[in-house]
């Protein structure tokens, strides 16, 4: 068991879909590095930021990473939301399926609107990025399993013996239980 357990869900979908997001672009770098003829999602956001001659300066291609883990961490704190108010049963089918939603969402929909047209003329890009937004969900859904505690909120214990003492509800004895109870409480 992991010590480090996060408990706020909106810094630990920040946090996890951050780190998330840096091990993403890592992998796409491993990728060229390794011959792949694809494109990096920095690159990618870089673009939508800078005009062509611009967008291979250093300066561009950061704020093109800062842009891209931005998402990334955007991204995190949907999929926490979605953990926290369904609950952590699919774990991973959520993770995966909200990264890659996302993912297709901002290459079928803002880079084209952006004038972006890459995809359209890349095969090799379009299986990369599915194969690492899924990569991305996997990653932030291990994170999530292991390093965050929330779960969806829970009725209180008076709620719950308020709701169980209606009349109609209960037959004479357990009614007589729970009131006694409900008492107990009640004097604490």
């Amino acid at each position: 068991m992991h010590k480090i357990k996060i408990k706020d869900f909106y810094f630990a979908g920040l946090a996890i879909g951050v780190i998330g997001g840096i091990i993403h672009n890592l992998l796409l770098l491993l990728l060229i590095m390794l011959g792949l003829n694809t494109r990096t999602y920095w690159k990618d956001m870089a673009e939508l930021l800078f005009e062509p001659p611009e967008v291979l300066t250093w300066h561009a291609q950061f704020l093109g990473l800062m842009a891209s883990l931005s998402l990334a961490g955007i991204t995190g704190v949907f999929i926490a939301s979605l953990i926290k108010f369904t609950g952590r049963d699919f774990l991973y089918a959520k993770t995966v399926s909200l990264s890659s939603g996302f993912g297709f969402f901002v290459f079928l929909v803002i880079y084209p609107a952006r004038g972006l047209t890459f995809l359209q003329h890349s095969i090799i890009t379009n299986y990369v990025a599915f194969f690492t937004f899924i990569f991305y969900g996997l990653v932030v859904g291990y994170l999530f399993k292991h390093f965050t505690d929330f779960s969806k909120p829970k009725p209180s214990k008076k709620y719950i013996i308020k709701k169980l003492t209606k009349p109609a509800m209960l037959p004479q004895p357990a009614a007589k239980i729970i009131n006694s109870k409900r008492k107990k409480l009640k004097g604490k």
